[in-house]
């Protein structure tokens, strides 16, 4: 049973969209966004975007009720909504291709245990990754086999896990929230919370546990996106920003309108063609 002060997570979740559109570069090099739609307008909770290998279809996470969420794909060709999970008294957040196989890892969440299972794309349950590793929050895959994931706690960590071995290191404290693979590369890049107004954008080298700063985050900001060349993408209030070693942050687009708020996650699809943005309603 469920311990008596459970809430699901689900429970407390916002209302927000996932907007998708077309990602362009200038002959300059200069980013735009152009043609966004909005892949999920309804009311209720549609988040954590992922595109699969090909770009093709976005994963993400959707709330079915007041307290039970469910992995759904949009495939853009055709511009459809498909559910993919099923669970009779679980939710899954942060869904996530898995490189090098044809399955997803998803935050699974029964009766107050949060554990990294994995899910082929027919929606079928494949079990726990990670059975020790409790309660992981987010995460993301360096390689086909190595995973880093922010387990909850105080304070919370950045954990590196091997899914063939089953072993487990912590590498870092008082991760955020957004974790990525940096484009080609075995790399991760996470948010360092080194004190409340200093976060810095750090990557980390799952096989040594080096970690080095990139760049700071915009101000209270910690949700971004690597584009295939090396940008990351974040945003700001309705404004898109994005980063480079030479020029640091930039405004990329403006995207303020009257049916959409505030940018918070983002992804970009694996050639940079394609981007999510989540927004509130």
């Amino acid at each position: 049973p469920a311990p008596d002060d459970y809430t699901p997570t689900a429970a407390g979740a916002p209302s927000t969209d996932i907007w998708v559109g077309w990602l362009d570069r200038g002959p300059d090099g200069t980013l735009t966004v152009r043609d966004l739609v909005n892949a999920t307008d309804r009311d209720g909770y549609d988040n954590q975007p992922s595109f699969d290998p090909a770009g093709k279809a976005i994963y993400y996470t959707a709330g079915v009720d007041a307290t039970q969420t469910e992995t759904f794909r949009y495939r853009l060709d055709e511009g459809a909504v498909e559910q993919v999970t099923h669970s009779a008294d679980a939710s899954e957040f942060s869904p996530t291709m898995i490189p090098g196989q044809d399955a997803f890892s998803a935050i699974h969440e029964v009766r107050g245990l949060q554990y990294l299972w994995r899910y082929g794309t027919d929606g079928s349950e494949l079990g726990p990754i990670f059975a020790t590793v409790e309660p992981v929050g987010y995460h993301a895959w360096a390689d086909d086999r190595t995973a880093a994931m922010f387990v909850l706690g105080d304070p919370p960590t950045l954990q590196v896990g091997d899914a063939l071995s089953g072993e487990v290191r912590t590498v870092a404290e008082n991760p955020g929230r957004s974790i990525h693979r940096i484009p080609g590369t075995a790399e991760i890049s996470f948010v360092r919370k080194v004190a409340d107004d200093e976060w810095w954008i750090e990557r980390l080298d799952p096989v040594t546990g080096a970690t080095a700063r990139i760049a700071q985050t915009l101000p209270g900001r910690e949700d971004y996106a690597w584009t295939p060349t090396g940008e990351i993408l974040m945003g700001d209030g309705t404004s898109l920003h994005a980063w480079t070693a030479d020029a640091g942050w930039t405004e990329v687009a403006a995207l303020e309108r009257d049916d959409a708020g505030d940018i918070s996650r983002l992804a970009v699809s694996p050639d940079g063609s394609r981007i999510a943005i989540v927004r509130t309603r």
